[in-house]
């Protein structure tokens, strides 16, 4: 045991029992436990205000309380401080018992006051992790935000100068522009993930569910997906003909397969990402899936390209530039929607990520769901690609 003085509150109405542990304790030889008695709980509630303990032995039995309600009634005024009850109760789950042995007695403070230490210690790291974690949080935000003023002012400068050297593909002048305007909107897009981590982590992330025309979405999903194709790269969209209209919040269910649709393109050099798309009735669900044909994720990293910060390309030797939020916040815009990501994928082939998103409202949702503008699902396909 520790130097330090363990400080026991005996709250005991008999003397001579009290006098007794005294004596069990002096025979132990603990010079270390600093023993106080007290014969009422009204005196114990005094003495607990104004003074602190590390363990409390405690007999049931009280000329002002009985029973477990003297218990509930200590954990009141100390609900940090481990209670050791003695009684007459034939019951070793809640109490000693019968003649007290001291090196039991010694036992039970020890462990109890050990305990106490433990939990002690076990809030104060907790606060601490939560402190640092707010200020990491609100460090991210304002960074992010800083970040962002000059970086609009950047782009939007490299926009200008693109127009100006637009009858001037070739010149190095026009290709620097170019670079720039790249770079920028790649770190806009970053800081505005960051962001959007930041919400998320601190609850300020709603859902508002709205009714959408899938075939209507998909077609604008398209067209914003069409400007980040890279050369050697076809995007194939394969829809069904007659798709349904849904309850679901537009702007998650965009970002959700914006990120998905944009990682899969990164990670592939050449060949194709397919993105399709059906609907089950059901199980009044949404099945997105986006195929491509890169690099694939071996099967030890697959448990965690949905953790922050985490790349696929897990080498040490990283060849696509980024921080690696947009599965992240895939993931749990998914679950916000009562849905959820799957994937498989293997090194050399290509991934398979499939998004799976509920056809209804949360709970509490009081927004009506468009049964009669509901089509039926058809088996006919339109498809249409992009490429560079």
């Amino acid at each position: 045991m520790s130097d330090s003085v363990t400080r026991v509150l005996l709250i005991e109405d008999n003397p001579d029992d009290a006098c007794l542990l005294r004596e069990a304790l002096n025979e132990a030889r603990e010079a270390h436990i600093d023993l106080v008695h007290v014969g009422h709980l009204d005196e114990a509630a005094k003495l607990l205000r104004q003074e602190t303990f590390q363990v409390i032995l405690l007999d049931l039995s009280l000329p002002d309380s009985q029973g477990i309600e003297t218990v509930l009634r200590v954990q009141d005024h100390a609900p940090s401080v481990p209670i050791i009850v003695l009684t007459g109760l034939a019951d070793d789950n809640i109490a000693l018992q019968g003649d007290i042995d001291a090196r039991i007695l010694v036992r039970s403070i020890r462990y109890a006051s050990e305990r106490k230490q433990a939990y002690e210690g076990m809030a104060r790291l907790a606060a601490d992790l939560a402190r640092a974690n707010r200020v990491k949080d609100d460090f991210l935000s304002v960074i992010s935000h800083e970040l962002r003023t000059p970086l609009i002012a950047i782009m939007g400068y490299a926009q200008l100068l693109e127009a100006d050297l637009s009858g001037e593909a070739t010149s190095e002048h026009a290709k620097a522009a170019c670079v720039i305007r790249q770079k920028s909107d790649e770190l806009l897009r970053m800081i505005r993930r960051i962001l959007e981590v930041v919400k998320i982590e601190t609850g300020q992330v709603m859902v508002v569910p709205d009714i959408i025309d899938l075939a209507e979405f998909m077609k604008d999903l398209s067209k914003s997906i069409l400007v980040a194709v890279k050369k050697n790269v076809a995007v194939e969209w394969e829809c069904s003909a007659q798709l349904p209209k849904i309850v679901t919040d537009v702007t998650k269910l965009n970002e959700i397969l914006q990120n998905i649709i944009d990682n899969a393109i990164k990670f592939t050099d050449e060949g194709r990402v397919t993105i399709s798309v059906r609907y089950a009735p059901d199980t009044r669900s949404v099945e997105f899936t986006v195929r491509d044909t890169g690099i694939g994720i071996s099967r030890d990293v697959l448990p965690v390209i949905f953790d922050k910060f985490h790349q696929a390309d897990s080498s040490e030797k990283r060849d696509h530039e980024g921080v690696e939020l947009g599965l992240y916040i895939a993931k749990k815009f998914a679950e916000m929607l009562h849905g959820k990501i799957t994937v498989e994928s293997h090194l050399g082939t290509g991934s398979e990520f499939t998004v799976t998103i509920l056809d209804r409202l949360p709970a509490n949702g009081d927004a009506p769901h468009p049964k009669d503008q509901r089509q039926t699902n058809s088996n006919t396909t339109r498809k249409w690609s992009h490429a560079q």
